[in-house]
């Protein structure tokens, strides 16, 4: 285990209020769950004010699409009420374990391979997901086919380009924020798709009902830095072997985040963008109950 990994799960542990490892008898806590979690105090906030502004409420029938570790499909569940349903997707869903609730299905979905059922959702939400799919654009498609009519879309997708600005500037973080953007292409993923989700959206047909976008300053070696430093952590390895940096570069990038100091970075932009499909005629439940 490298310096940057063996420093990760200690902060992972650290999180999770892990003990020692001579007194450790549970497994160590999972580094992806923290990093998911993370980015969710950053960015969950936000996405409930958009789903209140929607009207999420009782008796709708919702879709969480890339659920990760579950809070937005949790916060959905106590909203929609004993006869709304939620349908929490990942292709990973261990991260939600502990998560239950009568109105709550978890399941282990490809949304690639598998789309949503067709005219079934009051809502369909996802939240950094798309920028991570070759076929972003026919995915976005399938989620607006199954939306009910009037029902509503919440999509929102990062541009990770604005962790490249540091203050004081940095050029060794710069470059390591240009590796990761590097490596999102070679993986057919859009490190800038935020940006390109508005037009996007309005391809669709969708009617636009509002955007929005927000951007949160963390200094380095605060508990938030980890937003940053765990994604560049988990990703470390596959940089170093494509040859975009050398593992001793970020190593050295990790502690610079993760020692304490005045520098602050920007986390990835997270542009957000809702709308409705047209209204129907006749009974349709949720919505348009």
């Amino acid at each position: 285990m490298s310096t940057l990994e063996q420093v990760t799960q200690d902060r992972a542990d650290a999180a999770e209020g892990a003990a020692p490892e001579a007194e450790r008898t549970e497994p160590r806590t999972d580094p992806e769950k923290v990093r998911l979690e993370w980015i969710a105090s950053l960015t969950d906030p936000a996405t409930f004010r958009y789903l209140e502004q929607i009207g999420v409420g009782q008796g709708w029938h919702c879709a969480e699409v890339g659920a990760g570790a579950g809070s937005v499909a949790r916060w959905l569940s106590s909203r929609v009420g004993q006869f709304g349903t939620v349908l929490a997707l990942d292709t990973e869903t261990s991260h939600m374990e502990g998560l239950s609730a009568p109105n709550l299905e978890i399941r282990r979905q490809d949304i690639t391979r598998t789309p949503l059922e067709k005219g079934a959702y009051d809502l369909v939400h996802a939240k950094i997901l798309l920028m991570h799919l070759e076929e972003r654009e026919r995915v976005l498609g399938e989620f607006v086919a199954a939306l009910k009519p009037g029902g509503y879309l919440l999509v929102e997708e990062a541009d990770i380009r604005s962790i490249q600005r540091t203050d004081p500037p940095s050029p060794l973080l710069t470059r390591a924020a240009s590796a990761l953007e590097t490596f999102f292409y070679f993986g057919g993923a859009d490190p800038g798709y935020g940006m390109k989700l508005l037009p996007a959206v309005r391809r669709t047909g969708l009617k636009v009902l509002g955007t929005d976008c927000q951007l949160t300053a963390v200094q380095a070696g605060t508990p938030a830095v980890q937003t940053v430093s765990m994604s560049l952590a988990k990703l470390a390895p596959m940089i170093v072997k494509a040859g975009l940096m050398g593992q001793q570069e970020v190593d050295a990038a990790f502690e610079l985040l993760e020692k304490p100091s005045d520098m602050v970075v920007y986390t990835p932009v997270t542009v957000s963008v809702w709308g409705r499909a047209e209204p129907g005629e006749g009974p349709r439940g949720g919505t348009g109950a």
